[in-house]
C-alpha cells in the first residue's frame, strides 16, 4: 500500500459519498483557514482503499481539524482490517518524515458505522494510540417517536411537553436568509447567557450550509414572536445532527426546548430518517450535568466519542 497527498478536489472525485459529511474533499475545503495546513491523503495497493483529511495544528496533525469527528472515510464498508492497519502504519511513517509530534483522531460515535469504526478502534490502540478524551454524545433513534413515545421519555420531560403543547406554540420549517440570521441570533443569544461557546460564525454556517445539505426551525409563541430555533446538517445516510440550537431564556416557562425537539424529531421521522444526532454532551470528558440529564429525559441514547493520540517523538 502507499500513501498520497491529493488536492480536494482529487479527493472529492476519489470519495464522493463518505460515510460521514465530515470526512469529504469539501468539508474540508471550504474549513481550510481553520488549521495552518489541510491534508487530503488516499490510500492505495494499488486499488484505492481509505481517505483521510486532516489539518496541521500546534505541529499535530489532527483529524478532524474542524468539524465534531473525522477519521478515515472507505469506498466500501467492508474494509479489511489488513488495510487500516497498512494505512496507519503509512500515516505514523508520513506524519515523521513532516517533523510533526503527534497523530490526534477523533471518531465518530459508533451509531454511523460500527462494524468499520470497531476495525478502526481496534487497529489504532494496536498501533500505540491511547485515548486522550472520551465525550458522551446523544442521539434520539426515530424508531422510539411513536404512540409511546410520551410514556417513553421521563416524568419530568412528559410534564414538560404537555404544558408545551398548550401554550399555542408554533413551528416552522425557514426558507429566507432573514429567518436563518433570526435562527442564528437566538442560538447567539442562547449560547451567551449559558456561557456556552459558539464555534462558528454566522457566515461560517451560511458557508457550510452552501455545501452541506441542511434544515434551520423557529419556533414561535402566540404572539409571533421566534423564541427558539434550531440548525440541522445532513450529515450520514439517515442521520442528522443538531448543529445548533436553543431558546431565549426569558421564555423558558413555556418549556420551548421540550416543544422544538418534539417537533423536530417529529419532522424528521416524517422525512424518513432514522437517527437525530444531538452531538456531544461534555467538554474535555466532563458532562455538563444538566445537558445530559435533558436530553436523556426527552429519549436520547448515550454513546462514546472518543479522541485517540499518539506522540511521535
Amino acid at each position: 500500500m502507499e500513501i498520497q497527498e491529493v488536492t480536494f478536489d482529487e479527493f472529492s472525485q476519489l470519495f464522493p459519498s463518505p460515510y460521514h459529511i465530515f470526512g469529504s474533499g469539501e468539508f474540508a475545503k471550504i474549513n481550510r483557514e481553520k488549521a495552518d495546513q489541510v491534508f487530503c491523503l488516499v490510500f492505495k495497493d494499488p486499488k484505492y482503499r481509505l481517505g483521510l483529511t486532516g489539518g496541521l495544528r500546534r505541529n499535530g496533525f489532527f483529524t478532524p481539524f474542524s468539524a465534531p469527528h473525522g477519521g478515515f472515510v472507505y469506498l466500501k464498508e467492508d474494509m479489511k482490517i489488513q488495510h487500516l492497519d497498512e494505512a496507519i502504519d503509512l500515516l505514523i511513517d508520513w506524519c515523521k518524515t513532516k517533523k510533526m509530534d503527534f497523530i490526534s483522531f477523533t471518531l465518530p460515535p459508533d451509531l454511523y458505522s460500527p462494524n468499520f469504526l470497531a476495525k478502526q478502534v481496534n487497529s489504532l490502540f494496536r498501533h500505540g494510540f491511547y485515548i486522550k478524551d472520551m465525550e458522551l454524545n446523544h442521539s434520539f433513534n426515530l424508531d422510539n417517536f411513536n404512540e409511546n413515545y410520551f410514556s417513553f421519555i421521563w416524568h419530568n420531560a412528559r410534564k414538560n411537553l404537555k404544558k408545551a403543547l398548550k401554550n399555542n406554540l408554533t413551528f416552522r420549517l425557514c426558507e429566507t436568509t432573514e429567518e436563518l440570521e433570526t435562527a442564528y441570533e437566538i442560538i447567539q443569544v442562547n449560547r451567551r447567557e449559558r456561557g456556552f461557546p459558539l464555534n462558528m460564525t454566522l457566515a461560517e454556517v451560511k458557508k457550510t450550509i452552501g455545501l452541506i445539505p441542511a434544515d434551520v426551525f423557529l419556533t414561535f409563541n402566540e404572539d409571533t414572536i421566534a423564541i427558539a430555533s434550531a440548525i440541522v446538517f445532513h450529515v450520514a445516510k439517515g442521520i442528522v445532527q443538531v448543529i445548533y440550537w436553543g431558546d431565549l431564556p426569558q421564555y423558558n416557562a413555556l418549556k420551548t426546548m421540550n416543544f422544538l425537539t418534539y417537533r423536530v424529531f417529529d419532522y424528521y421521522k416524517n422525512q424518513g430518517y432514522k437517527i437525530v444526532d444531538i452531538g456531544q454532551s461534555t467538554v474535555d470528558s466532563i458532562p455538563n450535568h444538566g445537558l445530559c440529564d435533558f436530553k436523556e429525559s426527552i429519549g436520547c441514547d448515550v454513546s462514546e466519542k472518543r479522541t485517540y493520540r499518539i506522540e511521535l517523538n
